[in-house]
């Protein structure tokens, strides 16, 4: 009986030995779900670098149209100018500018005697365009800045009603822009929207 006995319990034990290791079977298991998230990390530093590429795009400069048949929208433009005759391309005007400043373009409209456009688009360091609009109260402009495009917006009344002096300036650029006779507004916003995004 107590061999019998001896022979049970040992069957037992390799019973229970055998579930014990049937049981550390499964550990090896959780090594293939621990490689998944090993592997996720690589997918989060990718996510990183893109999240770095949009701080980059606010720096983008300004955009400066090379013809004056580009500038603003069309509707604006043919309303404002579309009667008009382009006459030169603005080179030889005198008009307030930044020291050191680099025409880029200049466009010079005409109908009749009396009613015009001239627009010149200046590129100078950002110094050179800040140091300028400060002269320019001295001047008898009055400025302020455009809440839509962020620039300084400076006014020069003329001597009729639709006959004035802007400047927009904003970091490089700087638009000095000019029409008489003719309310020109509406192609100023359009061209600095343009220019400034």
């Amino acid at each position: 009986m107590s061999q019998r006995h001896r022979s049970l319990t040992a069957i037992a034990g390799a019973v229970l030995a055998l579930g014990l290791l049937a049981g550390c079977a499964p550990e090896p298991a959780p090594t293939p779900t621990s490689t998944p998230t090993a592997s996720s990390e690589p997918s989060a530093s990718p996510s990183e670098s893109p999240s770095e590429s949009p701080s980059e795009s606010p720096t983008a400069t300004a955009t400066i149209p090379t013809d004056c048949n580009e500038l603003g929208s069309e509707a604006s433009r043919l309303e404002m100018v579309g009667d008009m005759t382009l006459q030169s391309d603005g080179q030889g005007f005198e008009r307030p500018a930044p020291e050191g400043a680099t025409l880029v373009l200049g466009c010079d409209w005409i109908v009749g005697d009396a009613t015009g456009l001239l627009v010149l688009i200046s590129t100078a360091t950002p110094d050179a365009v800040a140091a300028a609009v400060a002269t320019l109260p001295d001047q008898g402009y009055s400025c302020q800045v455009a809440d839509d495009f962020g620039a300084q917006f400076c006014e020069l009344p003329g001597s009729g009603p639709d006959t004035e002096d802007f400047v927009v300036a904003r970091d490089d650029v700087w638009i000095y822009y000019a029409p008489v006779n003719r309310n020109g507004r509406a192609f100023l916003s359009d061209i600095a929207s343009q220019i400034f995004g």
